[in-house]
């Protein structure tokens, strides 16, 4: 993981690639650290979102809610309180069918759900060194305009972006073990 990093430490790895001064502290009284400050927050939980970040990945074993679902459904759960996006549940009988609408996760599961979802991993000692760089880059697509006027910048900071996601799907898809298609989940799903 990339030990020693922080807030300021990524946003001044998006600094840096746009020309800019790195910042102190979130908290500086300067243009960079003020927009770098009102944005980090909701672009780093806007990257999570983006992709399954195995370092983001959190199992949890949520209760039904004790009012059903309306129809199609047998069953809903509540969203874990640090939900950033649900990645699957853990069911043999119906793999990976279900709905995320209106804070619920809704599947034909019964009984308590075991999933599996991205949380909203504030840590960034925790974060994987491609997470880390596509927040940063996210960043400085984001403010690129705003502190430098030149779009041939911006430009640049969105190729990056686009080579750190391509490189965080290909690491993620080697680290992790491929699962078997269950070719019966469509015959399932039309129920």
């Amino acid at each position: 993981m990339a030990a020693g990093d922080s807030p300021t430490s990524i946003c001044n790895i998006a600094l840096i690639a746009l020309g800019e001064d790195p910042i102190t502290s979130l908290a500086d009284n300067t243009k960079r650290a003020i927009l770098c400050n009102a944005r980090y927050d909701q672009i780093r939980r806007s990257t999570l979102r983006a992709h399954s970040w195995n370092c983001a990945k959190k199992q949890a074993q949520i209760a039904a809610a004790t009012v059903g679902p309306l129809f199609d459904w047998q069953s809903r759960y509540p969203l874990p309180a640090d939900f950033i996006r649900f990645y699957r549940e853990s069911n043999e009988q119906d793999l990976d069918i279900w709905d995320v609408m209106d804070g619920y996760i809704y599947t034909n599961t019964t009984g308590s759900l075991n999933c599996l979802y991205v949380y909203d991993l504030q840590d960034a000692t925790k974060m994987d060194p491609l997470l880390v760089d596509s927040i940063a880059f996210d960043i400085a697509v984001e403010l690129g305009l705003p502190l430098t006027q030149n779009s041939t910048r911006v430009e640049g900071a969105i190729a990056k972006l686009s080579g750190k996601l391509s490189s965080a799907r290909m690491a993620g898809a080697q680290e992790n073990a491929p699962r078997e298609w269950d070719v019966d989940v469509l015959l399932r799903s039309r129920r």
